[in-house]
């Protein structure tokens, strides 16, 4: 999502491109209209991924992409360009083939998302977590020093840069703002939206259907509860009921927001910032949520956090409850970030590893 929302708002004069690999969702006519070139890879299959994974610091969507005509593409294509963007965790091994100046977006510090990942664990499980953390973070110590550094949370910048001991980078994600259309539903609905493959998501949605809405029931006994996201695991097919809906894999998440009253977030656990907290609250929906939930959200007039469950499900009941044309409107309108802005400190970056490289060359005597 960042990537494309990235190149689609990066100003015409820049000469995009693009790298990808195959997937579940191809490049939409939209982008590829938008690149100068776009080049699409094979990935390995996924059981032979599995199981190097197995047997390596890296995730399945990592090993996946790690091929030889990935890092000979990639090396050739860099070698004409003046600066790479590589984007992703899944592709942070490409910074090694990569030729001239760069700038490496890691969304999620691998080393920082398996270590939270570790406090969810028990047993074995813990150490080995732990374990693969202490190695990923030796992996990323050495990305190559020219490589200018960015993640999306300003916590995950610092704590990053303070185990890497360089400096990273936060620019935070954008959203498209967008009027809510009217609801669909009678009765009041309560939503969340999320990878429902998540580990920390997961968490989060049976907290919301086991703890949290027993406590929404006994003061509005006839709330919907929707939960909607990509690949819901077992676990969370497991929740639905006559008053829970599991949506799996929607096309467009605003729809979910147009039916709901309130979006809810009761995470425990997570790196980075929630995109569909955004999301949420640039359709005018009110959003309840809990401090690792709102990690890195500006103040906005929609927002109320809430780390106490009771607290937290006294102040969904409410929302249900308040006069419904006045609901979301108050809010609506209040500046949220654009992805517009967002390009624009991309390319910021993009510029600064440039001017960095071309001046370190040109005191050496030498050009790339």
């Amino acid at each position: 999502m960042i990537s494309w929302e990235v190149i689609r708002n990066l100003p015409a004069q820049v000469s995009v491109t693009l790298l990808t690999f195959e997937g579940p969702v191809g490049v939409a006519d939209e982008v590829r209209q938008r690149c100068e070139a776009v080049h699409v890879l094979p990935t390995r299959r996924h059981l032979a991924a599995a199981v190097s994974s197995v047997l390596s610091l890296h995730d399945v969507g990592t090993m996946e992409r790690t091929t030889r005509a990935a890092a000979a593409t990639a090396a050739r294509l860099s070698s004409r360009c003046d600066v790479s963007l590589v984007h992703g965790p899944h592709v942070l091994f490409l910074a090694r083939h990569l030729r001239g100046p760069m700038v490496l977006q890691t969304v999620d510090p691998w080393s920082v998302r398996v270590g939270m990942e570790s406090a969810m664990t028990q047993g074995w499980k813990t150490g080995y977590r732990s374990m693969k953390s202490r190695l990923l973070l030796r992996s990323e110590r050495r990305i190559p020093p020219r490589a200018r550094l960015l993640t999306v949370a300003p916590r995950d910048a610092a704590e990053w840069s303070d185990r890497l001991g360089r400096e990273v980078r936060s620019i935070p994600n954008g959203v498209a703002t967008h009027l809510r259309a009217a609801r669909r539903r009678e009765h009041p609905v309560v939503c969340f939206v999320g990878s429902l493959n998540y580990g920390p998501n997961i968490s989060s949605v049976e907290i919301l259907i086991q703890q949290i809405a027993p406590m929404v029931w006994r003061e509005v006994p006839q709330a919907a509860f929707l939960i909607a996201g990509r690949r819901p695991v077992p676990a969370v097919m497991s929740l639905a009921g006559p008053r829970v809906e599991v949506r799996a894999n929607v096309a467009d998440v605003a729809s979910v927001f147009e039916e709901a009253d309130v979006a809810v977030f009761p995470d425990e656990h997570g790196v980075g910032i929630r995109n569909s907290v955004q999301e949420a609250l640039a359709a005018g929906l009110p959003v309840v949520a809990t401090p690792v939930a709102a990690r890195g959200q500006e103040v906005h007039p929609l927002l109320t956090v809430e780390e106490d469950l009771e607290c937290f499900s006294r102040e969904v009941a409410s929302r249900l409850t308040v006069n419904r044309r006045a609901r979301g409107l108050e809010g609506n309108n209040a500046a949220l970030r654009s992805w517009g802005d967002v390009a624009n400190d991309y390319l910021g970056e993009l510029e600064t590893a440039l001017h960095e490289i071309s001046g370190r060359l040109q005191q050496e005597g030498r050009s790339f």
